[in-house]
């Protein structure tokens, strides 16, 4: 064993590159790991099959571990099982099937409140095309309650300004998930603030470019990743200590949505969604307006919830 964990340390080191804490701490998952199989499972951690590795790291998770740290113990795994494989130890990696636990999307994705929004908007710098780009795409995520990879898949002919005009009224059209297509108002100031970005001499003319591309590249889209850092970026910037992402704008956009009494049916046309089921997950309201909202979801098959 001894000899084995010498390989392990100098693989993470010299052949992942990983830094000495690194290896100290993978070192110590898989110490906590091997005490686990041989005392609680009563096996040769070294022969640990899928189901073996999954108790493991259930047990973890039942401890309180945070999915960083469950991640932390997982790529312990995943490392010692490689090797045993390079070194014809095994024949295949079990902690290659084994899934991370996950906290459920409503425990990740609590919606905030339409001032904190709103103030980081005012707090933006709007100086330059970057700037007024940037301020674009927290707008639109948060006001049409688009998917991130929905929004950086626009290209400037998603737009229709001309739907009308003089009541400040555009379509967009939007490509969402399964290829399906969908249209949604765009209206007063985010309809003026949309076409003065599209207006500007930065922004690309050309029907079929990105219409929120890279800084340096207009034939390029933002990428889903650098849309998400510049918010974190942008929020940080602000001084704003909530938590913001695509995804709980999205989630905001729901929720404010029901809470100014739109009909469900309408949010899960918003959303593209293909049930309220679905669209019932998104929206998050106090307690005092939740029976308010299970009169009105209907889960498909059965009765209004009682």
């Amino acid at each position: 064993m001894q000899t084995l964990m010498s390989t392990y340390r100098k693989v993470l080191a010299d052949m992942a590159g990983f830094a000495t804490d690194t290896v100290s701490n993978y070192e110590t998952c898989l110490g906590k790991f091997f005490d686990f199989a041989t005392h609680q499972l009563g096996i040769d951690p070294l022969q640990a099959d899928g189901r073996d590795l999954l108790k493991w790291i259930t047990h973890l998770k039942g401890q309180g571990l945070s999915r960083s740290r469950l991640t932390h113990h997982k790529a312990a795994l995943k490392y010692l099982f490689a090797l045993l494989v390079n070194q014809k130890q095994r024949n295949s990696n079990p902690a290659e099937l084994v899934l991370t636990p996950r906290k459920k999307k409503s425990d990740r994705n609590h919606p905030i409140s339409p001032d904190i929004i709103l103030n980081l908007l005012r707090s933006m710098k709007r100086d330059s095309w970057l700037d007024e780009r940037n301020f674009m795409i927290i707008s639109m995520l948060w006001a049409l309650g688009l998917r991130i990879a929905e929004l950086t898949s626009l290209k400037v002919s998603s737009f229709e300004p001309d739907h009308d005009p003089e009541n400040k009224i555009g379509l967009l059209r939007i490509q969402g998930k399964g290829n399906k297509e969908r249209a949604l108002f765009v209206v007063d100031k985010l309809y003026s603030n949309l076409m003065n970005y599209l207006n500007h001499p930065d922004t690309p003319k050309q029907k079929t470019a990105p219409m929120f591309p890279t800084h340096n590249n207009l034939s390029k889209a933002i990428s889903t990743d650098r849309a998400r850092r510049m918010i974190k970026e942008i929020t940080a910037e602000a001084g704003v200590d909530t938590y913001i992402t695509p995804h709980i704008l999205r989630h905001s956009f729901a929720t404010n949505m029901y809470e100014a009494k739109t009909p469900i049916e309408a949010i899960e046309a918003m959303l593209g969604h293909t049930s309220t089921d679905e669209t019932s997950i998104y929206i998050h309201v106090p307690e005092q307006h939740k029976r308010r909202a299970l009169d009105k979801i209907r889960i498909e098959g059965c009765q209004p919830c009682q």
